[in-house]
């Protein structure tokens, strides 16, 4: 899964270990162990509430999966690429051994 995170969301510790899926300790403890590079994008050793640069590096960092709730999707429909790339893909596309035209794309693309 790719996360496209919401730049306007801070998320709390607790949060994101239960997202882990692994306990507030040893989420803590993790994070003191990147706590100089935590630091320099302004989060405190005793902040509660991680605020989204700092959620992105750690989500990257610890391979976490964002919950659709917490992503903001439009990021990527309002890229320039993703909208070439979905209408190229309309266009023209290989399916069964002949060139087919496609008239919609699931979102889940």
């Amino acid at each position: 899964m790719v996360n496209y995170y919401n730049k306007h969301l801070f998320i709390s510790k607790a949060q994101l270990a239960k997202l882990a899926g692994v306990s507030e300790r040893t989420f803590s403890r993790y994070l003191s162990s990147r706590l100089h590079i935590l630091e320099r994008m302004g989060v405190s050793r005793k902040a509660q509430l991680l605020p989204p640069q700092a959620v992105k590096y750690v989500c990257e960092d610890y391979c976490i999966d964002l919950p659709e709730a917490l992503q903001d999707r439009r990021v990527l429909q309002s890229h320039e690429l993703y909208r070439k790339v979905v209408r190229e893909l309309q266009l023209t596309t290989f399916f069964d051994g002949k060139w087919t035209k496609i008239t919609e794309i699931p979102p889940d693309f």
